[in-house]
């Protein structure tokens, strides 16, 4: 069984990313939910940065 796993930003509809992962078919929901956290955890980089003026880059 195949699945698309999904990541969408609230405030901008134009950031969409997706992917498509093979699981297995007797997979349960709760493991299904697990797995695409997972994936969809891969897809976000974040971090952060102390500024000294309102320079953006």
């Amino acid at each position: 069984m195949k699945i698309r796993v999904w990541i969408q930003s609230p405030d901008n509809v134009s950031f969409n990313e997706d992917d498509i992962i093979e699981v297995p078919d007797n997979i349960s929901n709760d493991k299904l939910e697990k797995t695409a956290r997972e994936v969809a955890l891969e897809h976000i980089e974040w971090g952060y940065e102390r500024v000294n003026s309102d320079e953006t880059n």
